[in-house]
């Protein structure tokens, strides 16, 4: 007989019995939200909770091992901070006083933290209102706003982060556990916290994200995959069919292109949104959640990674409701068993929550699937993310067989450089990804799952007649980025300086704009880990009669560090033994998830070596906790 998992007694506070009555035009609730209060045996088996008032605070035992826990979401205070100071002190007492009732474990500003960047006195009342959660222990993080980074707010204007650096910088969090690192300019961030049996990441990203913070981003979740994402940005989202009655003069959704012409980017080296997902956001796959603010509305999407898994992009900003913002927050209540985020938008000043679908929605969430297995590594490979400096890539003209174009910041691979009617000179182009395969690497040995070659194709295929195909070959010569056409013996040919094309990937952007190309390499790889040397990739076109165009490929010495070709790697692990399971460097609810999930069997959780997974197994992994 198996022994019985341990029994732990936990409340869990759910929103189901809330009140629809005295709903206003705005789509308020006036009375004080009824919470349900149920012990784990009560929401399993269906016995009934004992609905207490919110005020109540009775406290609930919060556990590691809970499944249900709360975040807060805090949008734009700007005007508390310029005209109603007690709201938004309201508005972290309360969240400090709910802590144990509702089990927060993290707290999430969107940013416009203050209204005029340059007015000392709004920032200390910003100081003093987040000082309240600084003083409680609670984790949380900050992004700033563009109120935060400039006079009013204003695009063009000048860039004066410097309060915000001071005041909410990284030298707020000094000491504290749960702030694990600031970008180079300070303005982002990230933090750890785990709830739920399930270990998380926030990202707070500066706005409008620019490259070299995204850059220092990529190489933050590169080395967290083990963690699920959720982001908080300022500007990102807009619900502009709100002003036009449903009319989708601009749809609702990022902010379109045609817009930055209007409201350019705050920050100096700003991008757009569209841009952030598509060169950033969607090839992140351990991100599950964007939260944004900066546009008055509520709104909410949900848009597809590479891995086809759902990433929900969700707006708040109250800041035209009356009172500078009435107080409002966004309590997000997760269940990761269920996999699910319930969301609603409550007002400690009003003691009342929005009925709206837009304000009060659920969320689907397979937590497990955006993390990285406990069996798995991951390593990728992006000259200047996240320390590497290992890429070469070059291409080698037929039309000027002796000129070196490795110091050029694209590629080219083209059937025909000269679009020559009557001779076609072909352009080849190598990359190649050193150091892959070693020490405090991919280890040699490993068994590769995947591996995947991410390049980016600015200049793609424009004719309306073609659509060739570009083949991904492994060389097998030496070459560097000196090398030229003529130093290659007459350009690189299958068999002698090439093998066969192992992927191919068609030059036409579909849809058009879509510059990234993913192509699996897996074998080639492989090859590499079991010894083989690593001469890199070629990537040359296909020949089509008639045809004449080719593409050019961002390259390692382009200035859009994110849009660099990059290697991505995962592979089989070894269990090292000991509590940390996981493996990821310490002993935290991902181990002690993947020892409950083995309760009265055997494996890598049985750490006490007695046969089955059991209590001497949960007291020693909690012996050597963090």
């Amino acid at each position: 007989m198996s022994p019985a998992a341990p029994t732990v007694v936990l409340l869990s506070i759910a929103f189901p019995a809330l009140c629809h009555d005295g709903i206003e035009e705005h789509g308020r609730r006036d009375r004080l939200p009824w919470f349900s209060v149920q012990t784990q045996q009560e929401r399993i088996y269906g016995l009934g909770g004992e609905a207490r008032r919110a005020d109540e605070r009775p406290l609930a035992a919060f556990s590691l091992l809970a499944d249900q826990f709360t975040v807060i979401g805090i949008p734009d205070t700007q005007n508390y901070s310029s005209d109603f100071p007690q709201i938004f002190t309201a508005q972290t007492n309360w969240v400090v006083t709910q802590r144990n009732e509702l089990d927060i474990r993290f707290v999430s500003h969107y940013g416009d933290i203050v209204n005029n960047a340059d007015q000392v006195f709004q920032w200390e009342n910003a100081d003093t209102s987040m000082r309240i959660l600084d003083d409680s222990g609670l984790p949380y993080g900050v992004c700033p706003g563009n109120h935060d980074i400039t006079p009013s707010g204003g695009s063009g204007q000048p860039f004066i982060p410097q309060e915000y650096l001071a005041r909410f910088g990284p030298s707020r969090f000094a000491g504290d556990s749960f702030y694990r690192g600031a970008s180079p300019s300070g303005l982002s961030s990230y933090q750890y916290f785990t709830a739920g049996g399930v270990d998380f990441l926030a990202l707070h990203l500066a706005c409008d994200m620019p490259i070299a913070e995204l850059a220092w981003a990529q190489g933050i979740l590169d080395s967290n995959k083990r963690r699920c994402v959720m982001v908080t940005t300022h500007r990102y989202l807009q619900d502009a069919e709100d002003y036009t009655a449903g009319v989708p003069v601009v749809p609702s959704g990022r902010y379109p292109s045609i817009w930055y012409g209007v409201e350019g980017t705050y920050h100096p080296q700003g991008i757009q949104s569209d841009e952030a997902w598509a060169w950033f956001f969607r090839k992140n796959t351990n991100i599950f959640l964007i939260n944004c603010g900066h546009f008055h509305e509520e709104y909410r999407q949900v848009s597809t990674n590479v891995a086809g898994k759902p990433v929900h992009e969700v707006l708040a900003d109250y800041q035209d409701d009356p009172n500078g913002g009435d107080g409002w927050l966004r309590i997000m209540k997760f269940d990761t068993v269920s996999g699910t985020i319930d969301v609603d938008s409550y007002s400690p000043t009003l003691q009342a929550v929005r009925t709206a679908d837009e304000s009060d929605f659920n969320l689907s969430v397979d937590f497990p699937s955006y993390r990285l297995p406990p069996d798995r590594g991951f390593k990728a490979f992006q000259q200047g993310v996240g320390g590497y400096e290992g890429t070469q890539d070059t291409w080698v003209s037929q039309q000027n067989p002796n000129t070196s174009y490795g110091n050029n910041d694209t590629r080219v691979s083209d059937d025909d450089t000269a679009n020559s009617i009557f001779t076609d000179y072909r352009g080849q182009a190598l990359v190649r990804f050193d150091g892959v395969i070693g020490a405090n690497q991919v280890p040699a040995g490993s068994t590769i799952t995947n591996a995947t070659l991410v390049i980016d194709v600015p200049d793609d295929i424009d004719t309306p007649f073609y659509n060739p195909s570009f083949f991904v070959h492994p060389v097998i010569r030496d070459w560097n980025e000196s090398s030229t056409w003529n130093s290659l013996s007459g350009g690189l040919t299958v068999g002698a300086d090439i093998a066969p094309a192992v992927g191919s990937f068609l030059g036409d952007s579909v849809p058009n704009g879509d510059s990234m190309r993913r192509i699996n390499v897996t074998a080639t790889v492989q090859a590499w880990a079991n010894g083989a040397p690593n001469f890199g990739f070629a990537i040359l076109p296909e020949i089509i009669s008639g045809n004449d165009d080719g593409i050019e490929i961002r390259s390692s010495e382009n200035g859009n560090t994110i849009l660099r070709p990059r290697l991505e790697i995962t592979y089989a692990v070894v269990p090292t033994g000991g509590p940390d399971l996981d493996g990821n460097g310490v002993v935290d609810g991902s181990d002690l998830a993947i020892l409950l999930g083995s309760w009265g069997g055997t494996g890598s959780a049985d750490l006490d070596g007695n046969g089955v997974v059991d209590g001497g197994d949960l007291a020693q992994m909690l012996g050597s906790w963090g």
